[in-house]
């Protein structure tokens, strides 16, 4: 759930959002290009809204997405917190000091291919444009409950080993 300058985002009834791990390298946090390296796992997450035509018949689709720095069993604010808003035929980013995504719940598969996650989100979002152009502000509250992360192969291998803590957990 999320509200948008007091409207509600309302999601597809199907295909609401897709949620995954994914390599990061320091080329502007791009996905990783051949030859980069790797900095970072991230959690990424979209959800996706109505689709509308604009006056060109372009479709343009609402959509809300959420990145963070991926720090395994970790609640509490997120690290790197990053959002990006498709919203009334305009695109908008967080203000990173203005930007709060806290981790409520995590909690893993058994086999590790994927875990629930659930947060809260309160940030500003500024449209996107040239400094010149009157920049849009708009506030983004809202709360995700038991999304669905995959968890690649290739983070298996490195999550793979159970911790201590985990062992006694089951």
């Amino acid at each position: 759930m999320a509200v948008i300058d007091g409207k509600t985002f309302e999601a597809r009834d199907e295909n609401k959002y897709t949620a995954e791990l994914m390599n990061k390298s320091a080329d502007n946090g791009q996905l990783v290009p051949t030859g980069s390296k790797i900095t970072r796992v991230a959690t990424a997450i979209n959800f996706y809204g109505s689709d509308f035509r604009d006056d060109d018949n372009n479709t343009f689709t609402e959509s809300l997405g959420f990145e963070y720095t991926f720090n395994e069993g970790t609640t509490g604010d997120a690290a790197d917190q990053k959002m990006i808003l498709s919203y009334n035929n305009q695109r908008f980013v967080s203000i990173p000091a203005e930007t709060k995504i806290r981790i409520n719940k995590i909690q893993w598969s058994t086999d590790r291919r994927y875990f629930t996650m659930s947060a809260d989100f309160d940030t500003k979002m500024k449209s996107w444009g040239s400094p010149a152009m009157a920049q849009q502000t708009l506030h983004v509250k809202g709360k995700m409950e038991d999304i669905v992360i995959s968890v690649p192969s290739w983070i298996m291998v490195k999550n793979s080993v159970p911790t201590a803590e985990e062992d006694t957990e089951k």
